[in-house]
């Protein structure tokens, strides 16, 4: 493995990695207006703590599309390098089936059982009330949510990104304007608080939905796609979709219950001076704020090196894997420096208590250096192993990192009422193990496999 040093090499790079963190950081964005706006319309912090936990359920949902959309990923992008379309709009039709069930399941559970929903991530008597009035309409999103985050992740593999951009632009700045007049009851409207941020969120999903759904049946004609192929269904390549998409996908699920439950923990630690939830919170989009080129650049990785390996250059995809790993860990680095110089701005502009903000610092902290194996890891599961089929491993791998030794070992922090950041350093030591693991494994040539018929 070689060091790839052309300059068409990098400029596709750019090309897959630059519109996919934009829509990353417009997405973030959105999420970052909603906790700003939150926080100001109530200084005690409840509305930002209801709020982000009762996220939490579509945080999984988001992830089960990610998921559902990288498992035909793993297929779709060596179809791809061999320019065959018509098992792709098979495999995207088999997708959209079980993102659109799953979806509805969830969204059918938020709005029938809120509160025992925000029972599971907080005792507190208030912010479940609070959380729960917010699922009771947020809720209604899950359905939209399902098809158009799933199709918009499927349609990367064939270097469609661009759509995304505009789909997530669009989202941003109709969510800000509702949540402006709703939240703070601007231009004669009621103020309604968390509701009104709960109606923003539900019209932006529903603004997302239309737009995707114009673009891929009447713009695109790369994919072509037609409704009646949603129809689509093929024995063969649903058996390769279980087969090699049915980890990844469980890979996504039980890394997204992993972290629901370490904000579960977090929200029922009661011995600390400052709110560990919102303290969370903050310094969380920090980092997701910092790691927007990194996640880019995985997904980047997916479509590059699945695409030479379907088209048969297997030197080639070990030479780019090799490059995107040193890309990674140079990522990772700059992010760790992005989130000490931003940590004490982004504090400063939430109206919580002294305590929570001097919390807020320590998390960050803690967060930065972990952003370090963050970027290298994803690079190498989201982006190198899957790409190259080897997803049984990379579910292993986070089965044993997660639920083997993060979580067990915070619950044990939080037990022993250790500082809040120790609990966090516990949390995240699953990033370090990973990482390493997946630098060993891309040392051989196991991870590859030729998965197109």
């Amino acid at each position: 493995m070689q060091l790839i040093k052309t300059k068409k090499f990098y400029g596709n790079i750019l090309r897959i990695t630059i519109p996919i963190a934009l829509q990353n950081l417009i997405t973030l964005s959105t999420s970052m207006i909603d906790s700003l706006m939150l926080g100001r319309a109530d200084n005690t912090g409840l509305f930002l703590s209801a709020s982000s936990l009762a996220n939490q359920p579509f945080f999984i949902l988001s992830l089960i599309a990610f998921g559902l959309a990288s498992a035909s990923t793993v297929l779709t992008a060596q179809y791809w390098g061999k320019r065959d379309i018509e098992p792709i709009r098979r495999i995207i039709s088999i997708t959209i089936k079980c993102a659109m069930l799953l979806s509805s399941i969830m969204g059918l559970a938020v709005l029938i059982f809120p509160e025992f929903v925000m029972g599971l991530y907080s005792n507190n008597d208030a912010v479940i009330e609070a959380g729960a009035k917010y699922l009771r309409i947020v809720g209604f999103s899950y359905f939209t949510f399902g098809f158009s985050s799933t199709m918009l992740c499927s349609i990367r593999s064939l270097e469609l990104v661009k759509i995304s951009v505009a789909v997530n632009l669009t989202s941003f700045l109709l969510n800000s304007f509702l949540n402006w007049i709703l939240i703070f009851g601007n231009l004669g409207a009621p103020a309604l608080g968390i509701e009104g941020a709960a109606i923003a969120t539900l019209t932006a999903r529903v603004a997302e939905l239309i737009i995707t759904c114009v673009y891929i049946f009447v713009i695109d004609k790369r994919l072509a796609l037609k409704v009646r192929d949603l129809l689509l269904f093929d024995k063969v390549l649903a058996k390769d979709y279980l087969r090699y998409g049915l980890p990844v996908f469980l890979n996504e699920l039980i890394w997204s219950l992993g972290i629901s439950i370490q904000s579960a923990i977090l929200g029922h630690i009661d011995y600390a001076a400052g709110d560990p939830v919102a303290a969370n919170s903050i310094s969380g989009m920090v980092q997701q704020l910092s790691t927007v080129i990194i996640f880019g650049a995985a997904n980047s990785a997916a479509v590059i090196v699945g695409k030479s390996i379907g088209a048969g250059h297997i030197e080639r995809a070990k030479d780019e894997s090799f490059t995107f790993m040193l890309l990674s860990i140079a990522l990772g680095l700059f992010a760790c420096g992005v989130i000490l110089v931003l940590r004490a701005p982004v504090i400063s502009f939430y109206t919580v208590p002294e305590e929570t903000k001097a919390l807020a610092s320590e998390l960050m902290t803690v967060i930065a250096v972990v952003t370090i194996f963050v970027s290298i890891g994803s690079t190498g599961i989201v982006g190198i192993l899957r790409s190259g089929g080897d997803t049984r491993f990379c579910l292993l791998l986070e089965m044993t990192a997660l639920w083997l030794v993060a979580i067990p070992l915070a619950l044990g922090a939080s037990a022993l009422t250790l500082p809040v950041a120790i609990v966090l350093v516990c949390m995240k030591i699953d990033e370090p193990i990973k990482s390493v693991v997946f630098l060993m494994r891309m040392r051989t040539d196991k991870w590859i496999r030729t998965l197109t018929r």
